[in-house]
């Protein structure tokens, strides 16, 4: 099953009281790494743009394409995100619009997704991320790998709300979201589905 939410978090406002709290929740989503074998990224972004109407993004960039999101994580190296679907179906799918022309592994189980969105979304997580979240500088369709809370994610920002989706290793999902909804204690946060 993939990873949501810590038992011990119900949904609810916490924090300060205001009139503007972020909105935190889980993301339940397939993640696929996708990775251009050696010489043939170009297959590869055929592929994909043929299979799911993708074009695959350069260094910091998140693409859209016909149900799924692109992220680019490392060179000829994505993240293919997608809602939900059957236990397998999406590595399949992409899988076989690669062939042999890239290695796909199914990340749905050991990466969680956690979604931060308000105004003030962007000042709670400077409180513990070394990137420039301004949005002269970062902002709808960008993505970077970092650190937050000693914690190696994977930072996208959705839309200019502004609304960040933050992917983690499933094994340090609950500490991460523990983490980011104390710091969001500040502003005051509503935990839960949107």
């Amino acid at each position: 099953m993939p990873v949501s939410a810590p038992d011990v978090l119900k949904p609810g406002v916490y924090g300060a009281e205001g009139d503007d709290p972020v909105r935190i929740a889980p993301v339940v989503c397939d993640v696929v790494q996708v990775m251009a074998r050696k010489g043939r990224g170009a297959e590869v972004a055929a592929a994909l743009r043929a299979s799911h109407g993708v074009v695959l993004p350069g260094p910091g960039g998140a693409a859209e394409g016909r149900g799924v999101t692109a992220l680019w994580v490392q060179p000829e190296g994505w993240l293919v995100v997608a809602p939900r679907g059957g236990d397998g179906v999406l590595a399949g799918a992409l899988k076989a619009a690669c062939r042999e022309a890239g290695s796909v592994v199914d990340q749905s189980h050991g990466r969680g997704v956690v979604r931060i969105a308000g105004a003030r979304a962007a000042w709670v997580l400077a409180k513990s991320c070394r990137v420039d979240l301004h949005p002269a500088v970062f902002g709808p369709g960008r993505v970077v790998s970092t650190q937050m809370f000693h914690i190696g994610v994977t930072l996208r920002q959705v839309d200019a709300v502004p609304t960040y989706d933050v992917i983690v290793f499933s094994t340090l999902f609950g500490s991460f979201v523990e983490s980011l909804c104390h710091a969001a204690e500040e502003t005051g946060y509503v935990w839960g589905p949107a």
